[in-house]
Order: C-alpha cells, then structure tokens, then sequence
C-alpha cells in the first residue's frame, strides 16, 4: 500500500503496509487493541467462469509475462473500461488478484488465472491481499478488517480471523501471516504489526513501534520495518526480540520500500522518488512518482509515475515501461546478477 503522498503506505506489493490518510499521531497499542477470533458464518459466494465465456464477452484479464534482465514482471491487461485494481500476483506469475473496488463497501474480489478463465468471489469490500509463496491460496482482508484464506483455484474462502486489520497482508513459508492491528479501520491512528498463526489463530505482536507503515522479510529471515518515530519516518531491522535502527528518513518520507538484502531504500518525500543504495547514503532522486516496490531479488524498481509503471535497474538505467498495473514475480536463476 501507498501513501499516495499522504501516508507510507498503499495496499502492498513488498509488505504490510497502510493505507493513505492515516493521522500521524501514537497512541499505546496492545492495550487499545483486541484482535477478534474468527466468527462463524457463511461463506461469500463464488463463481467461475471459463475463458472461452469471458473471451466471447470480451471479458478477459491477460496477464503478460515480461523478462528485463535482471527483472520479470507480470502486466495485467484489463478489458475494456475495465477499472479493477491489481492487489496482488502470485510469485510464478500464474494468477493475480483484483479488486473491482477498494474500501469498505461490497466488492469482487477477481482471481485472473494466465489461462484466461477467472474466479470471483464476493466480499465485504477489500482492503488488500496477499498471496502464499506457493500461490496455492491468498489472505486477503474485507472492508470490515477482517482476515480470509480464499484458495486460489476454487476461491473457497474462510474465515481466519476478525481484527481488524489493514493493509496487504504477507504470507510467510511457514504459513504465518504478517497483519498491521489496529483498532479501528476507520480510525486507524495507531497501527502494530503482528503475525497471526492460521492454525491456532494465536496473534503476536512483533514489534513495540506503535505506528507501523509498512514491513519487508529479509533474506536473512528478519523483518525491516518502516514506522513513524521522533517526528519522521525511520526503518529498523527486526530480528526475534532485537530491533536495530537502519535509516533515518526524516520528516515527510511516505511510500518506504526496502529491499530483500535490507540495504536498498526506496521511498517518497513529496511527489518525488529516491532511492538509497545502503543505509547511511545519500538519497538519489528518481523521478516525480509514487509507490516504489524492490523486485524479489533486489535487482529492480517499480516506481508509478502517473498512470505509468516503469522499471528501473540499480544503476539508474530504464528496464521498461508499462501504460497500465505491472507487477514483479520472482525471477528465479534466469536474471541477470
């Protein structure tokens, strides 16, 4: 998630993150917030239709492959007037999961399979999602906060747990899912980033930052995470029960990404992108744009500049440009170093 200039954060595609029009302001956290156990009820409904069908309809979703060297993203072309906005894409690139509208009110929540044919469920609004590393299901959060596990070729959904939460949430190998808590979704003036454990439901907090933005797993199995502290926005390295301050971005620093090597920062301060290199480097400007999002090897850049994606190499140098919503998927041994 973005902050669209206001607030670090938009629906994810490196971490937890929050949404836009946040307060700045901390409040203490576990004493103020309760995460619900999931209640019993029916399950939304769910429809499938087949690629010939939404082909006849002019209907269908294409998600086109694209290698750039040291990067591979996946771009979502939409039919039509078509207004959908991409949540999440599965790491191979096989599926992507759309919103036909973001907030609170009812939404369909579209899974766009590379075959063409798509399942669509229908939920209490959308406020993110976020695919398993195997792609085999999402968690995806309602306009109420609450958690669910949709599978991700039947799109069965159930669900996990109450919170409320916001943002996009991650999910880890083990199965665990990484949430930011808060108290309220249409007051989330304080946020904490938890990890939920689907199989016992049990939830835990992670950090004692009380206004978390966004989080980012590390390859060395730690979390960076991005949070408001002092005035400004800083981003720590968190592991177990020891959190190492990385960078001070200051006053004004929105939409904070971090790369797997937990040495790239990318961020915005105003309408403008930059990025760092390591920790105690001086930020290079990008370019006017929003949104900046690490490839899974930390080889690559998202940056949005308009209704325009662009990718961009760790020297600076153009990788691509897209006209609608691209997303990275991992690259495996094809990139480049």
């Amino acid at each position: 998630m973005s902050p669209r200039g206001r607030s670090p954060a938009r629906p994810g595609k490196g971490g937890v993150a929050r949404p836009a029009g946040i307060l700045i302001a901390l409040l203490p956290l576990l004493a103020g917030i309760a995460v619900g156990v999931a209640s019993a009820g029916p399950p939304p409904p769910v429809s499938t239709v087949s690629a010939q069908d939404l082909a006849r309809a002019g209907s269908q979703i294409r998600l086109l492959r694209h290698a750039l060297g040291a990067a591979v993203v996946v771009e979502i072309v939409l039919p039509g007037r078509s207004t959908s906005r991409q949540l999440a894409i599965a790491a191979d690139g096989s599926m992507a999961a759309l919103a036909d509208q973001y907030g609170p009110v009812a939404a369909l929540l579209t899974l766009a399979d590379v075959d063409g044919s798509q399942t669509r469920i229908n939920l209490p609004g959308l406020l993110g999602a976020g695919y398993a590393p195997d792609g085999s299901w999402l968690a995806a959060i309602d306009g109420r906060g609450a958690l669910w596990r949709v599978a991700a070729r039947s799109g069965a959904a159930t669900l996990l747990a109450d919170g409320p939460f916001i943002g996009s949430p991650i999910v880890r190998a083990d199965g665990s899912v990484l949430l930011l808590a808060v108290a309220s979704v249409s007051a989330p003036i304080s946020s904490t980033l938890v990890e939920l454990d689907p199989a016992s439901g049990k939830v835990q907090a992670l950090t004692d930052e009380q206004l978390v933005y966004g989080a980012f797993p590390l390859a060395d199995g730690s979390l960076a995470v991005a949070a408001h502290e002092g005035g400004g926005t800083v981003v720590r390295r968190v592991a177990g029960t020891r959190s190492d301050l990385v960078a001070d971005l200051g006053p004004g620093a929105v939409n904070v990404a971090v790369a797997p090597d937990g040495q790239q920062i990318a961020f915005v301060r105003g309408d403008e992108a930059f990025y760092m290199d390591k920790p105690l480097a001086a930020p290079r400007r990008l370019a006017r744009g929003r949104n900046p999002t690490f490839a899974p090897e930390g080889n690559a850049l998202l940056l949005q500049v308009g209704g325009t994606s662009i990718v961009i190499g760790r020297d600076g140098s153009q990788l691509g440009v897209f006209s609608g919503q691209v997303g990275f998927v991992a690259c495996g041994q094809r990139c480049e170093p």
